[in-house]
C-alpha cells in the first residue's frame, strides 16, 4: 500500500486499510494498533525518505535563510499536490494520543534534522540558529495547518514561511534576549 492509496483518510477505517494492503485485518492489527499509528508509519517513511534524499543533495542557496526558505517553499508546494493526503497526515499528527508519542516524536526529529541540514548547506550553525530553526518550523507547521482549513491562502503560507525564515538572520544579542524573556532562568 503507498501513501497515494490513503485519498479521504479520516474517512477510511481499518478494514479498508487491511483490504488495500493485502492482509488480514488481525495482521494489521498485530503491527498498527490504530488507524492513526498507520497513517504516522507512512509519514514516517515519507520523512525518512525525504531525509535521505535530502542528505545526498547539496542544499541550494546562499545563506541558512535562504536555504531553509526555498526548502520549506518546496515542502509546501510538494503538500499542495495532494491537499487530501496531506491533511490527512495533519490529522495524524495531531490527534492527542499518548500512544503515538513515540512515532510522532521521531517524524519531528526526522524533520528537524532535513531542515538543520539544509540551513547547514555544510557550514556549521551558529548557536543562535540552532535555537531558531524549531521555531520557523513551528511557523511553518502552523501556517500549512491554517492552509489546510482554509484560514489562509497558499501565498499568506509563503509569505509566513519567507518572513518566519527570517527569523534565521536575526543578530545573536536579539535572539539571546527573546528565547531569555520567553523562558526566563529558573534558576534560584
Amino acid at each position: 500500500m503507498c501513501s497515494s492509496d490513503l485519498e479521504g483518510g479520516d474517512a477510511m477505517q481499518m478494514k479498508d486499510l487491511a483490504q488495500r494492503a493485502g492482509v488480514s485485518l488481525a495482521t494489521l492489527y498485530r503491527y498498527f494498533p490504530s488507524k492513526d499509528y498507520v497513517l504516522l508509519a507512512l509519514a514516517e517513511a515519507r520523512y525518512t525518505e525525504a531525509a535521505r534524499k535530502v542528505f545526498a543533495e547539496q542544499p541550494q542557496g546562499d545563506s541558512p535563510r535562504e536555504r531553509v526558505t526555498k526548502y520549506l517553499l518546496r515542502d509546501f508546494h510538494a503538500q499542495q499536490r495532494d491537499k487530501r493526503l496531506t491533511a490527512t497526515f495533519a490529522q495524524a499528527l495531531t490527534r492527542t494520543n499518548r500512544d503515538n508519542s513515540a512515532i510522532i516524536e521521531t517524524i519531528e526529529h526526522l524533520h528537524l534534522q532535513i531542515v538543520r541540514h539544509v540551513a547547514a548547506g555544510g557550514e556549521p550553525l551558529s548557536e543562535r540558529q540552532l535555537r531558531v530553526l524549531p521555531i520557523v518550523i513551528d511557523i511553518f507547521t502552523q501556517a500549512c495547518r491554517l492552509w489546510l482549513a482554509g484560514v489562509i491562502t497558499a501565498a499568506e503560507v509563503e509569505s509566513e514561511v519567507e518572513t518566519g525564515c527570517e527569523l534565521l538572520e536575526l543578530p545573536d544579542d536579539v535572539v539571546a534576549a527573546e528565547l531569555d524573556r520567553a523562558a526566563p532562568d529558573t534558576r534560584i
